[in-house]
């Protein structure tokens, strides 16, 4: 950097031309007299020891007096903290600048298009941390490694974690469900790319596209209308067509679905098999929005499409319509899911505490 550019910097950084003039010159004499640093310098004579006394205040040298008064320039890393300081604060002004320039571009209510996949991945950081009943991820291997500790802390607050993994071909993980111990509750191995996904208590999504596509975007959600679309989605296209390789659900109860479809899979056959299916569901009245907790029996189960037939409870029989008919000591409630409005109940969490024969009572 030559001389005169240097002296700018100064003068931007707040020095007066004198100041950056004695300064620079300081720099290349070593110690050296007011006097003689004033005729290096074409600093005026008279003005020389304010300029330095100044410039001793703001920490950049240090004057002294022998038999006249002298000055040394202090050693940068302390002298400089004002400019680094400002250095700093102009590069956090231009990755400021650059993220808004490149953050949502539109936004139509909660709706957000961003442009970078970055900031989708921080707002899922985010919805993860504040989600309460339910995670839907689906994400590469390297994407759960990096939000495997805020998965784990969900896990710990009874979150109910699903994740959809897709494995590329040219990926070294190996799929150790020691990983998924305390951090999921069901893993599901997919086999084709997709999209970054996380959606978070079905209010909350955070999407991006396949890294492959040349044009990357990202939508960020928070609507409960919208993100139930993409939680079909995450359903029909990222989950159910995939084999479980990891679950952390044993074969007898207690157990708890966060899904009336899930439930409803679960509770079908002890039903119609006369079995005494009792529990625990928490969501809250439809009416009132407050909040309930009941115990008591599952005792019906419907769904869209015939029942009677013997091929399984498809989720297209479960898409339109799935209710659960729940018995406490005071009354028969209809309870749907997530959601729900012409039910008596709208479900969080079905629990299922004890299943037993109705003959036998035990």
């Amino acid at each position: 950097m030559e001389t005169d550019e240097l002296l700018t910097v100064l003068e931007d950084a707040g020095l007066s031309p004198y100041q950056a003039a004695a300064y620079a010159t300081l720099l290349e004499l070593g110690t050296t007299s007011a006097s003689e640093l004033a005729s290096a310098s074409d600093v005026p004579q008279p003005r020389i020891y304010d300029v330095l006394r100044t410039l001793d205040e703001q920490g950049y040298v240090t004057v002294y007096d022998q038999d006249r008064l002298y000055a040394r320039a202090n050693d940068p890393q302390n002298a400089l903290t004002e400019i680094k300081t400002a250095i700093q604060q102009y590069k956090s002004a231009i990755d400021e600048i650059e993220t808004r320039y490149q953050e949502p571009e539109r936004r139509d209510g909660n709706v957000s298009l961003v442009q970078r996949f970055r900031t989708v991945f921080d707002h899922a950081r985010d919805a993860i941390t504040d989600a309460r009943e339910h995670i839907q991820l689906a994400a590469t291997p390297s994407q759960f490694t990096t939000l495997q500790p805020l998965l784990r802390d969900a896990y710990d607050r009874d979150v109910h974690i699903h994740l959809s993994l897709y494995l590329p071909e040219d990926d070294t993980f190996t799929v150790d469900k020691a990983e998924f111990d305390g951090v999921c509750t069901e893993v599901r191995h997919r086999e084709l790319s997709g999209p970054f996904l996380v959606l978070v208590d079905r209010e909350r999504a955070c999407y991006a596209t396949p890294n492959r596509l040349p044009q990357e975007y990202g939508v960020l959600i928070d609507d409960y209308t919208t993100a139930y679309v993409f939680h079909w989605y995450y359903l029909t296209r990222l989950w159910e067509v995939y084999e479980p390789i990891y679950t952390d659900r044993s074969d007898n109860p207690p157990y708890s679905f966060v899904e009336i479809t899930e439930c409803i899979r679960a509770i079908e056959p002890l039903i119609e098999s006369e079995r005494r299916v009792t529990g625990q569901i928490t969501g809250e009245y439809t009416t009132t929005g407050r909040e309930c907790q009941l115990t008591g029996q599952f005792v019906a189960v419907n769904y869209t499409g015939s029942q009677s037939e013997t091929d399984g409870t498809s989720l297209l029989k479960l898409a339109a319509e799935a209710q659960i008919q729940f018995e406490t000591t005071e009354t028969v409630y209809t309870v749907g899911g997530r959601g729900a409005y012409i039910e008596d109940i709208a479900a969080k969490r079905f629990t299922i505490d004890q299943v037993e024969t109705e003959a036998s009572g035990s």
